[in-house]
């Protein structure tokens, strides 16, 4: 298991039924989070997948409004350079607490990548957890980790910190949760139903939750 700790002033996990004016789920969608994870360590030999994520902070919400110049503004507004104003409804001052598995694939279970000398009694898992956790106690990154909107960066990206605890005072149920976009690099997005925050925890598997306990 591998965990990370985030927070910033803004977020943004687009729900995927609100359209042109965006309204943000209340936590990092499984995608996303995998997407933090990837950001500090990612091998192909080793599949990362999020488990569950503690809210520390009250759910609050603000109306943004920002101005979008790319490429999918009306072909007159192209024409004209005008820029489209987008209206969207974020998370603001955030923090969270994320967990992951880390799996190796069947297909190179027991091999070596090249370049790197296996150790006796390790597998890729935890080899990759080790260098996971010693590169995000450095800061250092692959890519700059965001929460949600490239424009929304973390003011904390690192270990768990020992002050921080889970806001048990957020009960929630998530409807219908967005959990991967892709599959085999086409676009397909799937959802999970019915998906509980109980005192501030939110497990993206039941079963997880429950061989938890």
């Amino acid at each position: 298991m591998i965990s990370l700790e985030v927070a910033g002033p803004f977020a943004m996990f687009s729900r995927p039924d609100t359209g042109s004016t965006p309204i943000s789920y209340p936590v990092p969608t499984y995608s996303a989070a995998k997407g933090m994870f990837e950001a500090v360590s990612r091998v192909p030999q080793v599949y990362v997948r999020p488990v569950k994520i503690e809210i520390c902070k009250p759910i609050r919400y603000e109306r943004f409004v920002t101005n979008y110049g790319g490429p999918l503004r009306k072909p007159a507004q192209c024409t004209k350079d005008n820029n489209y104003q987008l209206v969207a409804t974020v998370l603001v001052d955030v923090q969270y607490r994320l967990y992951a598995e880390l799996i190796v694939k069947r297909s190179t279970r027991g091999k070596a990548r090249q370049g790197t000398r296996r150790r006796r009694g390790k597998d890729w898992a935890a080899m990759l957890k080790d260098r996971f956790e010693q590169r995000l106690a450095d800061g250092q990154t692959f890519y700059t980790p965001c929460l949600g909107w490239k424009e929304f960066v973390p003011t904390y990206f690192g270990p768990l910190q020992s002050e921080t605890r889970p806001d048990q005072s957020i009960d929630m149920v998530i409807p219908s949760l967005l959990h991967e976009m892709w599959e085999h690099k086409q676009p397909k997005p799937t959802f999970r139903q019915n998906v509980e925050i109980v005192k501030g925890v939110m497990w993206f598997d039941r079963r997880a939750s429950v061989n938890a306990q």
